[in-house]
């Protein structure tokens, strides 16, 4: 992506206007020219973190996981929970760019009173692969890999709560329950080996 001081990159168009589709792939024969979109700038979700609390913010990231009005996004520097004031128009991988105010609620970082300015659509972000949960576990004060992708091989089934959640054990013994990733007890037994990606 382009960088210009002062503004933030929404992508390549094949007209000044921007009207149409975003250009999002060339080959040998493309011809013509191409205009780059840009709007005020939009800071980093490890920017947004960074601010005072009650600071009036703009925020974009990639939706990673959404439960009732929150929404859980991630750009390349790091992850943050949006709350917004009205049930969410965005799905899974969709691209958001959202105005609220930063807050640290419960120890995490989040964008509350949100409203979604933008969406469109994107992939969601590659996995951070660990090899065990202890650096999940110590981060539960610094928060870094909160709402972010992750993935962890090998770990073992141990226990289900009530509502089917499983709680997972490394092989050196770190547990972590897998809130919303509802199990069949009957298919996934405990005692099972499983390969966890989730939203951290």
């Amino acid at each position: 992506e382009p960088y210009k001081e002062g503004e933030s990159f929404l992508g390549w168009y094949a007209a000044a206007d921007f009207a149409g589709d975003k250009v999002t792939t060339i080959n040998a024969e493309t011809t013509g020219t191409l205009y780059a979109k840009w709007i005020e700038y939009v800071p980093t979700i490890a920017e947004v973190r960074a601010l005072a609390d009650d600071t009036e913010t703009k925020v974009s990231g990639v939706v990673n996981f959404i439960s009732g009005k929150n929404i859980y996004i991630q750009d390349a520097t790091a992850g943050i929970l949006v709350y917004t004031l009205e049930t969410p128009n965005c799905q899974v991988g969709d691209k958001i760019v959202a105005k609220g105010v930063k807050v640290m609620y419960g120890g995490a970082p989040e964008v509350k009173s949100a409203v979604i300015e933008s969406t469109e659509a994107a992939s969601v972000a590659a996995p951070t692969v660990f090899e065990t949960l202890a650096p999940l576990i110590a981060d539960s004060l610094e928060f870094k890999y909160f709402a972010t992708n992750v993935q962890i091989a090998g770990v073992t089934i141990v226990e289900y709560d009530s509502y089917n959640n499983p709680t997972v054990q490394d092989a050196l013994g770190n547990k972590a329950k897998c809130y919303k990733m509802v199990l069949d007890p009957v298919a996934f037994p405990i005692g099972t080996k499983v390969n966890v990606t989730a939203v951290a």
